[in-house]
């Protein structure tokens, strides 16, 4: 059977798809990309404490901004090396006065599938004013480009879902909740410090750590691992500071040391202590500077 349209309703939809278009062109011509531009990077720079810089951007097709060759860096914190970032805006959101982004990260062009972050940003306005939300997904991020101060080898993949009530309000009068989950797999770690200049590392097959968050403090809903070097469960809260790095703390971890773990404290004048016998230390201190404690 076949539909044969009237041509009074062919005519209505050629000049509704022409409308559609011309809006879009309108739209492309006068939004402003500029100030989207410099609003993303001041808020990076207020998030992280980083300095970002973008070598080059462009607006993107229908209605977005591409970034390539991205760098986030800080005296004291090895830099963060970015080859894309693609953010469209959504038009519906848009025409009804507020903000919604789509962004889509990639730490290496070449492989489109791996190194990849991706997340949505919706908010009632584009000055960021009233609730602001985000949503997103972590997909075999290769953590020692992300953190290779710390890591020497691990992938994660996680995702994540936060809103806040205002995205002006400062760290410190933060009002939201979120829930942020993550799994990182033969993942090393380095420089972990133990007092008078001593660092040990350590290798897990595989790490898992949950989240829930309300305004700045974040329980720990899951922290474990198991590898080589032994494994681990750890509970505590989690105190979000500005700049991040600033973040506060309070953790208390039930190591279970293996074989691996055995060796390198003899190395280190650590306590003897034999494979499968549990021990309990604290993380205190800072994001940047965190200490443990027997």
């Amino acid at each position: 059977m076949t539909v044969k349209w009237p041509d009074e309703w062919k005519e209505i939809l050629a000049w509704t798809v022409g409308g559609v278009c011309v809006l879009v062109l309108c739209m492309m011509a006068t939004f402003p990309f500029g100030a989207l531009h410099a609003r993303l990077v001041a808020e990076l720079n207020r998030a992280t404490g980083m300095e970002v810089r973008v070598a080059d951007w462009a607006v993107g097709l229908p209605l977005g901004l591409e970034w390539r060759n991205i760098t986030l860096s800080k005296p004291d914190w090895g830099p963060i090396q970015l080859a894309f970032l693609q953010t469209k805006v959504g038009i519906v959101k848009g025409l009804s006065g507020g903000l919604g982004l789509d962004v889509v990260v990639h730490l290496d062009e070449a492989s489109p599938n791996a190194g990849l972050a991706k997340g949505t940003l919706t908010a009632s306005s584009f000055s960021l004013a009233g609730p602001v939300a985000v949503k997103g997904q972590l997909q075999q991020v290769d953590l020692s480009k992300v953190l290779r101060r710390y890591v020497s080898h691990g992938v994660l993949n996680g995702d994540f879902s936060h809103r806040v009530d205002s995205g002006q309000a400062t760290v410190s009068a933060m009002k939201g909740e979120g829930t942020w989950k993550a799994d990182a797999t033969d993942l090393a770690i380095d420089q972990i410090p133990l007092g008078n200049g001593r660092t040990l590392s350590l290798a897990f097959n595989k790490v898992s750590a949950g989240l829930v968050c309300r305004d700045i403090v974040c329980d720990i809903t899951e922290l474990k691992g198991d590898g080589i070097d032994g494994s681990f469960t750890g509970e505590g809260k989690i105190t979000i500071q500005q700049p991040l790095q600033n973040t506060q703390l309070a953790l208390t971890v039930t190591v279970v040391p293996g074989v691996g773990f055995t060796s390198k404290a003899n190395t280190l004048g650590l306590p003897p202590l034999p494979p499968g016998t549990p021990m309990t230390v604290k993380v205190v201190g800072t994001l940047a500077q965190a200490r443990i404690a027997l």
